[in-house]
């Protein structure tokens, strides 16, 4: 039984969506941020973490990894030439595709509010989102996921930044990258997260 420390409104969710797919059974432990029961198994105090056995996981594109390459689910073996494109593919989501997102949040209520430029800096958030979009519709391909047939921790992680712009009234997609949000989404998988998340409002 996995511990996933953290709530389905945060990264958690990505995480959740995982063990969801690979069908691992996990519970919830909803500690805040900087509270003395994350700082336990994550000495930033950062959510999302994960207690697999005695073993602490945090950062939640490491926790995707650990548990892809743990249950051999959503990846492809290490050193292969898919692995790498799989690990391309990340880094251009968490680089390109998430920041625009996580710096409009820091600036909407995370930083201390003398510190915040929420309108300043929005136009430009959006300008890069939009970029990102035109990248991400140039890596579908031949679809219908971004590694082609296969679903993989890219997918989850581009879905559930999909589900954060529209929450955040970021541009939306259109065309094929609109498609694919709606496929991946669409997962029982997700369906799951979204319904944890619900009930947690």
């Amino acid at each position: 039984m996995y511990k996933l420390y953290g709530s389905p409104a945060s990264r958690a969710a990505r995480v959740m969506w995982a063990l969801e797919e690979i069908g691992a059974p996990y519970e919830i432990v909803a500690a805040k941020p900087h509270s003395d029961a994350l700082k336990a198994v994550n000495p930033l105090g950062k959510v999302p973490a994960l207690l697999d056995g005695e073993t602490a996981v945090f950062d939640s594109t490491a926790i995707l990894l650990h548990l892809a390459d743990k249950h051999g689910m959503l990846t492809f073996p290490a050193g292969s030439p898919e692995r790498s494109r799989l690990m391309s593919v990340v880094c251009f989501l968490i680089d390109d595709f998430e920041q625009p997102l996580w710096t409009a949040a820091k600036h909407s209520f995370i930083l201390p509010e003398a510190l915040r430029a929420k309108e300043a800096i929005l136009p430009a958030c959006h300008h890069d989102f939009r970029n990102a979009l035109a990248a991400l519709a140039a890596l579908l391909g031949d679809g219908p996921f971004l590694m082609g047939e296969t679903f993989t921790i890219a997918d989850i992680i581009a879905g559930h930044l999909g589900g954060w712009a529209k929450a955040t009234g970021f541009p939306e997609p259109e065309g094929a990258v609109a498609d694919y949000m709606a496929l991946v989404r669409a997962r029982p998988g997700w369906q799951a997260v979204a319904k944890a998340r619900a009930a947690a409002a």
